[in-house]
């Protein structure tokens, strides 16, 4: 029979673990669990040690590749392979190929001096809170330039028309996922309810209210557009999303009371004129949508559950941001900072001279707006661009620069208590991922960027990047 361990042979023991043909041992007491390998979002620019953030039992943890730190080789994400999730006084995921056993004689090569390894390779301390700069609210509001009132609208598609609502009433746009519980004796265009944080949203189909033909263009999964109006929230089912536009007074117009006269109570309250891309958009009213009987009956029915709704206070524990796509990572703004969402135009004027991530300059209601490629300067590998992809018009100070994506595919509320800092990444180019927002929805883990340092970073580095080429020469 054999003895029992003493408590020595306890603290002894090793968990080993293997990375290329070489087995290594650490000490197990700092070893708190160990994982499969999850989704890691890369970082760009990140050390070369670190792999990525990854959500590990909800919380954002950053990845370093033991591949990377132990003999130089390339940071790779292997679905057979383990995460060591191991406490440096904040936890950090060691990403490894195989976890062979834990063992108190091994034979495994011991680790020493593992803390100074990752400290060398990774700032494991978080950043100190600062104060976030405030941000105009993005609904009307005055062009500074032009001292002409702007009007920003959500637009969408619904069986291949665009129409549009007024942001400032849009809490959230996502896809059209998951389960739909149906209303019983409900009509037509109620869809049903799905689940939304602590309440559930009433569906309804936009295409039914406006008396059309519902069908999505290209196979695209449906959209849900969250709308609120006195207190209430109801969910519109659209086709998808198109961008985020601001229209200026003299491009919206009345309708004329023929057009008025239709199916439905749903009307249409202004027509837009997009006059750079030739398009029109129609303007919806939230009133009158909400006096819809379709959708007061779907508020109505939807009895003895809790029902989202707009409380006091309950916009100061929320945030809204807008996620975006670059390759197959999704990143995060503050919706708060940014003027509006653009189709990337064909009529783009070349700089000559320029950093290869400057696309060149638009004209965006008579101003020269310069394009930033963020797949270039996020190191994303190059893809043809698609008919998806979008610019991001962002505004701080005198600086305004549109920020081209892959692209855009939600407008999403996050609670506070779902934001976190987010680590030191031991690189200057990465100052500009100031948090991270838990998607307690799908589990994802979200890097959001702060406005002012992109917008910063951005400027520093055309001005870098001109240097470098010799045109500042003799500029004192």
């Amino acid at each position: 029979m054999t003895a029992p361990s003493s408590t020595a042979d306890r603290d002894e023991r090793q968990l080993v673990f293997q990375v290329g043909e070489k087995r290594y041992g650490i000490d197990a007491r700092h070893v708190i669990e160990v994982v499969r390998v999850p989704h890691i979002t890369r970082v760009p620019h990140g050390p070369e040690a670190l792999a990525g953030i990854a959500n590990l039992r909800g919380r954002p943890v950053p990845v370093l590749s033991m591949g990377r730190i132990l003999d130089g080789a390339r940071a790779r994400q292997q679905e057979d392979g383990r995460i060591i999730l191991y406490d440096r006084g904040e936890a950090v995921g060691l990403l490894v190929d195989d976890v062979l056993r834990l063992s108190a004689d091994s034979t495994a090569a011991p680790l020493h001096g593992l803390g100074d390894l990752l400290d060398a390779s990774f700032k494991v301390a978080r950043r100190t809170p600062v104060e976030r700069p405030g941000f105009a609210e993005t609904g009307a509001g005055e062009d500074n330039a032009g001292g002409e009132t702007l009007t920003t609208l959500l637009s969408f598609r619904v069986a291949g028309q665009f129409y549009g609502l007024p942001l400032e009433h849009i809490r959230e746009v996502a896809l059209l996922a998951g389960d739909v519980a149906t209303i019983p004796n409900a009509a037509a265009a109620v869809i049903g309810l799905i689940p939304l944080r602590d309440g559930v949203l009433p569906l309804v189909s936009l295409a039914s209210l406006l008396g059309l033909e519902a069908g999505q263009a290209g196979g695209e999964s449906p959209s849900v557009v969250v709308v609120e109006h006195e207190g209430a929230w109801i969910g519109l089912v659209v086709d998808g999303v198109d961008v985020i536009r601001r229209l200026p007074d003299r491009a919206i117009d009345t309708v004329p009371p023929v057009l008025q006269r239709g199916r439905g109570d749903a009307q249409i309250a202004a027509i837009g004129r997009i006059a750079e891309e030739g398009l029109l958009i129609s303007i919806l009213s939230p009133g009158q949508l909400f006096g819809h009987h379709a959708v007061t009956q779907a508020i109505g029915q939807n009895i003895g559950a809790q029902s989202v709704e707009a409380t006091p206070g309950k916009e100061d524990a929320v945030e809204q941001l807008l996620i975006f796509q670059l390759g197959d990572e999704t990143y995060g703004l503050p919706i708060a900072a940014v003027d509006e969402v653009i189709r990337v135009p064909d009529d783009i004027t070349r700089m000559p001279g320029a950093p290869d991530f400057v696309m060149g300059v638009i004209n965006l209601r008579g101003k020269a707006v310069p394009l930033i490629d963020q797949r270039t300067r996020f190191s994303t590998p190059a893809a043809t661009q698609t008919a998806k992809a979008r610019a991001i018009i962002l505004t701080l100070g005198s600086l305004k620069a549109g920020f081209v994506v892959d692209g855009v595919s939600e407008v999403r509320a996050v609670a506070s208590a779902n934001l976190s800092a987010a680590p030191e990444f031991s690189s200057d180019r990465t100052d500009v991922f100031d948090r991270i927002a838990h998607i307690e929805a799908d589990g994802r883990m979200v890097l959001l960027i702060d406005p002012q340092a992109l917008l910063d970073r951005a400027e520093r580095d055309i001005v870098a990047a001109i240097a470098d080429d010799g045109d500042l020469a003799g500029v004192p």
